[in-house]
């Protein structure tokens, strides 16, 4: 397969796990369990100074998992990009594979460590398939 359509296909697959995190964040303060409810509780309810903001640790929880929700779409978005320019920039595409390559499969690392599966697999098919490109992309130099 061309080094285009590989990295338009991890960047499509790296927007369905942004879709995906969409939802887990947004679901992430329902507890099903009376335990899970008193954690979500603890969380919400204690607010504390921190760097200048009053906040608690449910704004921070939710904070992060909508910056990572940018980062996916951003990955997306850089995905798609050096595919679009990866046959008219070869050269570029190359080096931007290589970095995104790096840091998907960190990323996947990450994910099966703190996370769970289904995320950690999708961000690896995704480096896989960056990886798969940058071995495909022929720079002419």
């Amino acid at each position: 397969m061309k080094p285009p359509i590989l990295l338009k296909i991890a960047s499509v697959i790296m927007a369905l796990h942004a879709v995906g995190h969409v939802f887990g964040v947004a679901s992430s303060n329902k507890g099903s369990t009376s335990e899970e409810q008193d954690i979500i509780h603890a969380m919400t309810d204690h607010r504390f100074p921190i760097m200048g903001a009053t906040r608690s640790f449910a704004d921070l929880y939710n904070g992060f998992g909508n910056i990572v929700t940018v980062s996916l779409l951003l990955m997306a978005v850089l995905l798609w990009m050096t595919g679009f320019f990866a046959n008219q920039f070869s050269a570029v595409s190359k080096k931007l594979t290589l970095v995104l390559f790096i840091g998907l499969f960190l990323q996947s690392i990450l994910e099966f460590v703190y996370f769970f599966p289904a995320a950690a697999l999708m961000t690896l098919i995704a480096a896989l398939l960056t990886g798969a490109s940058f071995l495909r992309i022929k720079t002419g130099i």
